[in-house]
């Protein structure tokens, strides 16, 4: 009886486990497996932190600060939906928007699906305490770029986004994978390689609530290696606030290394921020008009006008044109900016009074082909070399060209108009900058660059053979423009510093403003920097574009 009791318990027990195991493995068989299946490896990237950029003095001018990302991965999600709901009331972000986001980073289901970037702290703090109810949720660390100077030298630095897919299936062979961030243009496009490092990645297990169970490996990212500008950011800066949101550029050059100081474009942008709403600005911020801008360069070109005179012996230092305001060139009459005329005028007196007359019958003289021939070998129709990506080359205008293209014969009134800086001549602030540098060095043409070389060595540059005297004499007379109270420049002087200059003023064309230039070199006895302001519809030359210089060049002299 006993004995029979006993295999009775026994067979209630056996059906009471097989019961069991059969509600375990068919009940909830699936559950348990999806647990399981969660209870797995995730991967995770460590974006690698970028290089450093330094101006010439050891400045920061762009790092890295610490920012917070949100994703979701789809398979370790419980309800995608709901989940996003509830990402939505702690970012006070809407839905829509991170449904949105969901859809377009979606890639896999097992991939981290970014769905806000750059999110507080303290928002990231409250996402993390909140995993328990959103298991598929990932808060990810990463550096994001910051730019110290924002808008002042945005056009040198550049910004950083996300590769594309074309700049993916060209770079892709490099080491670039999907989602890496590299550099867009400037310094940041041009040093990418070197700045960016190499990212990391860690291997971590998780349990079925995406709560990080242990590190099973962790690759440490390589940090970028860091670059050094021969930019001046306070030089920069100051400039930058000098400008007060006028339309143009400046550059600041050492005459001797080709180094520039300074690179202004304005409007520009604040690359900390969007760059997408900036397309559509009307105002063109993303145009670097310094090596993109082109534009006639008006009576900045009589220098060089002057110089070819000299250099081919049509006329010397004393010779002399009468300036009645006008002058008859074939059948039109070409006016002097001062329509009472100047008077006799000799070469200084043409250089610091900026003699239109003048320079008519030293243009008519030298002809269309030896002006082409003088004005490319300064570098003008060349592209002055700087790294940065985008430099235009500018125009200059020929007998064959104009026969080619406009299907008409090159006249006087064509050569009087370019030797005074008119017409279809075009040059870029960059180029009037190394143009000037060449004449402060006594004719050597340097080669703008913005990165420090190893060690201090200098960028070679090509002679061009002009005698001392004519640059001497021509040089003299720059000063008069700002030194002599005549001098179409004197807005420009200082009692700090002797500035040799040359104003110029462009028509723009649709009845709109001239253009107003302002370039030179200082000191004048013992030049050491070249510099142009450009104004787009700024009117004349000498007024705040050599004001704007002259406060420029003081503040370069007194923090050099």
């Amino acid at each position: 009886m006993k004995i029979r009791s006993l295999h009775l318990l026994f067979a209630i027990l056996f059906i009471l486990l097989a019961g069991f195991l059969y509600y375990l493995q068919i009940f909830k068989g699936p559950a348990y497996k999806e647990s399981s299946r969660k209870n797995s490896i995730r991967l995770l990237s460590i974006r690698a932190p970028r290089g450093v950029i330094y101006d010439r003095n050891g400045i920061i001018t762009a790092d890295n600060a610490l920012a917070f990302s949100v994703f979701i991965v789809p398979q370790e999600a419980g309800d995608i939906d709901a989940e996003i709901k509830k990402i939505s009331g702690i970012l006070g972000a809407s839905e829509s928007l991170l449904k949105r986001n969901y859809k377009r980073n979606y890639r896999a289901p097992f991939a981290p699906c970014e769905l806000m970037k750059n999110i507080s702290k303290r928002e990231a703090i409250l996402l993390e305490e909140s995993k328990l109810d959103m298991p598929g949720v990932v808060i990810k660390e990463f550096p994001l770029r910051r730019y110290i100077y924002k808008d002042a030298l945005a056009h040198v630095l550049g910004y950083t986004g996300e590769i594309d897919k074309r700049e993916l299936e060209i770079l892709k062979s490099y080491g670039y994978s999907a989602r890496d961030l590299i550099g867009k243009d400037g310094v940041e496009k041009i040093a990418d390689e070197v700045l960016r490092g190499k990212s990391g990645g860690m291997q971590v297990q998780v349990d079925n609530r995406g709560r990080q169970v242990k590190v099973l490996n962790l690759k440490r990212p390589r940090r970028g290696k860091d670059v050094y500008l021969t930019i001046d950011a306070g030089l920069q800066n100051f400039i930058w606030k000098a400008m007060e949101k006028r339309k143009g550029a400046v550059v600041f050059m050492d005459i001797h290394t080709g180094e520039v100081l300074s690179l202004i474009s304005s409007p520009s942008y604040d690359p900390n921020e969007s760059i997408a709403r900036m397309l559509s600005d009307k105002g063109m911020p993303l145009l670097n008009r310094a090596i993109m801008g082109q534009y006639p360069p008006g009576s900045l070109f009589k220098v060089a006008v002057a110089l070819a005179g000299l250099d081919t012996g049509k006329i010397d230092q004393r010779t002399s044109f009468t300036c009645r305001g006008k002058l008859k060139v074939g059948n039109g009459t070409f006016h002097c900016w001062n329509r009472d005329g100047h008077g006799v005028v000799d070469l200084h007196r043409a250089v610091s009074e900026s003699c239109n007359v003048y320079f008519y019958n030293v243009g008519l003289l030298l002809g269309v082909d030896e002006m082409d021939k003088y004005a490319r070998n300064f570098g003008f129709s060349k592209k002055t070399g700087i790294e940065l990506q985008g430099e235009l080359g500018g125009f200059v205008p020929s007998r064959a060209w104009k026969k080619k293209e406009k299907g008409d014969s090159w006249y006087a009134g064509d050569t009087a108009n370019l030797s005074i800086g008119q017409g279809y001549l075009l040059a870029t602030p960059m180029q009037i900058g190394r143009f000037f540098a060449c004449v402060a060095n006594n004719g050597t043409l340097v080669e703008p660059h913005i990165f420090k070389r190893p060690g201090g060595s200098k960028y070679e540059g090509v002679e061009l053979g002009l005698k001392k005297e004519h640059l001497r004499a021509v040089k003299q007379a720059m000063l008069d423009v700002v030194d002599n109270a005549a001098g179409t420049g004197f807005r420009a002087w200082s009692d700090e510093i002797a500035i040799s200059a040359k104003t110029g003023t462009s028509q723009s064309g649709g009845g709109l403003k001239t253009h107003a230039w302002f370039a030179g070199f200082a000191p004048s006895d013992d030049p050491k920097i070249s510099f142009v302001v450009f104004l787009e519809h700024g009117g004349s030359g000498g007024a705040d574009a050599a004001i704007i210089a002259k406060k420029a060049v003081e503040y370069w002299n007194r923090n050099r």
